[in-house]
């Protein structure tokens, strides 16, 4: 239980020290008289996220230490934070600074804000106007369900092991979608590789039948070429042979006169030699010139396709031939998948089997606590007067090829497990059970809130922990309201109660009753004062809030 709370610089308060006992304390003031701001320090003393926008105005700092008891809860709660007990109770303080810095120390000692809220949490909860919301939204029921039962370990659980299954299923997709693309790449090298294997590329070939096809491409126009120049040189009596060798004859002659003229008679012989040695080549060449036009269409069709491979793999013959040499080096080195497929396939099923063990567990544990949180809900409603409520926990599943068997049908799996919840309710005899949501008025919300607040307490033997309720009776009154104040009464008996209220109807019965005001100090600053009322400032107090004068009895 609560024992003791200093608040110091936190938003409008400079300086509150309260301190608590077992029962009911109410606390109560003027709208805006600052209640809303004692439990938000609170809630920092249990693991609350710290704001430096908390710090009060001129000051370096705020700060907020709390004690806490736990001589009543039980062995495991001890033995679980026996390092941060001394004498069955502990202190925490929480420090906020300027720079956006918070501190947690617990009993003086260093702790993080998770270590925290693992330490307090069994200790207090603090139900708001929000609790009411979250009751309102039918998504939250399965987790009112799993506190009642404490199955938010089994549920984490659960959700962890469901992580992995999807972790690895969605690996095994991936990994599928990986081979089928795999697969048309292969499919692709393949036919790449085939494709320059079956051109039988060699350097150098695309420049020698560019070479033919010049040649078949003017074949005809050489032969003829060939042709003249045989005619020129020896085909009719003024060839350019016959004249030379007609000259040859006069040279001749003309030796026997002068001797002197023998080397040019040489260099005629050598004219003539040479000019036959052109004449007999021309002739060959003339006659090899190759006249193919199946042959121009082969180189045709060849060149072609070389452009085509270098339009694909490289500009030149050189960069083809390496392009295979990279296909064919893809082809070897591509992974063997279908193996990493098994394994993967292997460990979905088996995630697959873990987690449907502990999410039909869970479903198990879930069945047998709505059955009791039924009851223990119906018997707390009757004490809130709903004499006739029915209560009851509708537990909702989809169905889902390829899910988890569930008896005779497959459900959906999901990280809480393979239900969903609703509560349905009735509060007058006759009725049908309908949707809590769509059918209970905001009193009845309150109260049934109330209930599975006492349900829970009750159901995990928590008696002694702190419970703060933050204005949750708002929009109820009259009766309803002094039914809810006995009702919190009641459970003040066991547990620790702090209830923050307009009602008198539920301030009335407090144990303790504590004042929340604002004030002005000289300086013109507003500061917010808690203090503890004695009887006659409960009467005032009392009087206050039905607006009755001072003098008139409450």
């Amino acid at each position: 239980m609560l024992d003791h709370l200093i608040i110091q610089n936190f938003a409008l308060v400079e300086d509150v020290d309260l301190t608590f006992d077992k029962g009911m304390s109410v606390l109560t003031g003027e709208t805006g008289a600052g209640k809303s701001v004692i439990v938000t320090a609170l809630g920092l003393v249990l693991g609350d996220r710290a704001d430096r926008e908390h710090i009060r105005h001129g000051a370096s700092k705020a700060t907020v230490e709390a004690t806490f008891r736990v001589e009543r809860l039980g062995r495991q709660y001890k033995k679980d934070f026996s390092d941060y007990l001394v004498e069955n109770s502990f202190t925490v303080r929480r420090e906020i600074s300027r720079d956006g810095s918070s501190k947690v120390k617990i009993n003086g000692t260093a702790a993080t804000v998770s270590r925290l809220k693992e330490l307090a949490s069994p200790l207090a909860e603090i139900l708001g106007q929000h609790a009411n919301q979250l009751l309102l939204d039918e998504d939250n029921h399965l987790r009112f369900l799993d506190s009642f039962a404490s199955l938010d370990e089994m549920r984490d659980e659960t959700g962890k092991l469901f992580v992995r299954w999807e972790k690895v299923a969605t690996e095994l997709k991936r990994t599928r979608a990986h081979r089928d693309e795999l697969a048309k790449e292969r499919e692709l090298l393949l036919f790449q590789q085939k494709e320059i294997e079956d051109a039988q590329v060699r350097v150098g070939e695309e420049e020698e039948i560019t070479k033919e096809r010049r040649i078949l491409d003017s074949s005809r126009t050489l032969i003829e070429a060939a042709a003249n120049i045989q005619k020129i040189l020896d085909n009719d009596e003024r060839s350019v042979l016959s004249e030379l060798r007609a000259a040859r004859k006069e040279l001749d002659s003309m030796v026997a006169v002068d001797p002197s003229l023998e080397p040019q008679v040489s260099q005629l012989a050598d004219l003539d030699f040479q000019l036959e040695e052109v004449r007999g080549f021309v002739e060959q060449y003339g006659a090899s010139v190759p006249d193919d036009p199946h042959r121009l269409e082969e180189i045709n069709l060849r060149l072609d396709e070389l452009y085509d491979l270098k339009q694909k793999y490289g500009d030149s013959e050189e960069k083809i031939l390496k392009a295979l040499e990279r296909i064919s080096q893809k082809l070897v080195d591509r992974q063997d998948i279908d193996t990493h497929l098994t394994k993967l396939e292997k460990e979905r099923d088996l995630r697959r089997a873990e987690y449907a063990l502990k999410a039909l567990a869970l479903t198990e544990v879930r069945k047998k606590a709505a059955k009791y949180l039924q009851k223990l809900v119906v018997k707390e409603l009757a004490e809130l007067a709903i004499d006739s409520a029915r209560f009851h926990c509708e537990f909702i599943y989809e169905d889902r090829e390829g899910g988890i068997e569930l008896g005779k049908r497959t459900v959906r799996p999901f990280d809480y497990g393979l239900e969903s919840l609703r509560f349905t309710f009735s509060a007058n005899p006759g009725e049908p059970l309908k949707s809590l949501v769509k059918t209970a008025s905001g009193g009845e919300i309150s109260r049934v809130l109330l209930a599975l607040k006492a349900a829970e307490k009750k159901n995990q033997r928590l008696l002694h922990s702190l419970m703060v309720f933050d204005e949750v009776d708002a929009g109820i009154g009259g009766q309803t309201a002094v039914e809810m104040g006995q009702k919190l009464a009641k459970l003040a008996e066991d547990s620790q109660v702090l209830v923050i209220t307009h009602l008198h109807q539920i301030a009335r019965l407090a144990d303790h009753h504590f004042l929340a005001e604002k004030s002005q100090a000289d300086d013109d600053r507003t500061t917010i004062d808690v203090s503890l009322l004695d009887a006659p400032a409960v009467k005032k107090e009392l009087a206050r809030m039905i607006a009755l004068p001072e003098e008139e009895p409450v």
